[in-house]
């Protein structure tokens, strides 16, 4: 029989969801954060694109937790994360996996301020971006990477009672599915985005008002 639950209590409903994992962390406290690209190249680190990133509940192995994530506001961009005590690292694909990205951020208790006055968890380090070219790659963008929880819990998961070895795969599912149901970004002239750190896309507000 399926389950639709929160996933602030989808830990009491899968029984391998870690019990000791690392705090603070991705998941616990708000699964929703805001992704921001600032490129290395420039001097100035020149701030381009902010994607909304959805985390799914990990499992625990060894010191670490890990899981699936998928962008609530960039279509068909998903991927896999890892945390070892407060170093997070992700990698994800768009464009029909020819795009890629890799993430390896540094949790921090700090809070961070955000629109209304809320504070929240903060994440910074590197963010690289590339696309495949039948050669070494075309690298889009080395850059540095801010990452803020919203305090938000997002999405819903849809469970079917699952033994150990298929809960990944479920949430890796579920994952794509929804990533492949979000919209497409548009840039502020109005085309749509070619990739999830592109420095002229829409407002997540913009974004949020066109497509809800």
């Amino acid at each position: 029989m399926k389950k639709f639950v929160l996933f602030a209590t989808a830990s009491l409903l899968v029984s391998n969801i870690a019990l000791s994992a690392p705090k603070p962390n991705v998941f616990d406290g708000g699964n929703e954060w805001l992704l921001t690209f600032f490129d290395d190249d420039a001097n100035t680190h020149t701030q381009w694109g902010t994607q909304r990133i959805c985390f799914m509940p990990y499992i625990e192995k060894n010191n670490s937790i890990q899981g699936v994530w998928y962008s609530t506001s960039f279509h068909d961009w998903n991927g896999r994360y890892y945390q070892e005590g407060d170093e997070v690292k992700m990698t994800g694909d768009y464009a029909k996996d020819v795009g890629h990205d890799h993430m390896t951020l540094q949790h921090t208790t700090v809070e961070f301020p955000i629109k209304y006055g809320l504070k929240n968890g903060l994440a910074f380090k590197d963010w690289t971006e590339w696309r495949e070219d039948g050669k070494y790659g075309k690298v889009i963008g080395w850059g540095n990477a801010r990452m803020i929880r919203t305090g938000k819990k997002c999405g819903l998961i849809n469970l079917v009672d699952l033994e150990d070895t298929t809960l990944v795969k479920e949430l890796s599912s579920e994952a794509l599915n929804k990533s492949h149901e979000t919209p497409e970004r548009l840039t502020t002239k109005g085309e749509v985005a070619q990739f999830p750190a592109q420095p002229d896309l829409e407002s997540i507000e913009e974004y949020d008002k066109r497509t809800k």
